[in-house]
């Protein structure tokens, strides 16, 4: 059976059947998804739900125009706009971190692993700025836990290749 997620912005709620969907009392510009959607789609745009958006009124009741509430619209018609430019979460970076906490320096590849493994949970979840963020912070410590390797082994070749140069340097 098809389960249906949707956001009102910051928050996602589901999975709903269809049949709970429409208790929901969804309009059709709420941002709906579903396992076979790529990305956060607009109910209106979506055959299947013609049948919930019929019972939903036309014009809702006007709600007083507070300074909350305009920061709250616009924070939720950006995340609207944002969703609909995404065809796919940001890069998660997950192998990458992986390879790199084994083959360089562990203790630096958890932060980077954490942050991968995040990112798709809150693309889909509606949180597109989360999502890029962490996607961000994943690539920052892959690079830290890189460049701290880089430096470390610089720096034992530099201990041992100088031990090394002195021990020959004694035999001569």
């Amino acid at each position: 059976m098809k389960k249906y997620h949707y956001t009102e912005g910051n928050n996602s709620y589901g999975p709903f059947t269809l049949e709970e969907l429409s208790a929901k009392n969804i309009g059709p510009n709420t941002l709906i998804w579903t396992e076979e959607l790529v990305t956060w789609t607009r109910a209106s745009e979506i055959s299947e739900l013609r049948s919930v958006l019929k019972n939903h009124p036309t014009n809702p009741p006007s709600i007083p125009q507070s300074e909350n509430f305009q920061s709250t619209t616009q924070q939720y018609t950006s995340s609207q706009s944002s969703a609909a430019n995404y065809q796919r979460p940001p890069r998660t970076y997950l192998i990458e971190t992986i390879l790199t906490t084994i083959f360089c320096c562990w203790p630096l590849g958890i932060p980077a692993i954490i942050y991968a493994s995040r990112v798709e949970k809150k693309f889909y979840a509606g949180d597109i700025i989360g999502a890029e963020a962490d996607s961000a912070n994943a690539k920052k410590w892959m690079l830290i836990n890189i460049g701290a390797s880089v430096l470390l082994w610089i720096g034992y070749l530099g201990i041992f290749g100088l031990a090394m140069f002195a021990g020959l340097s004694d035999g001569f």
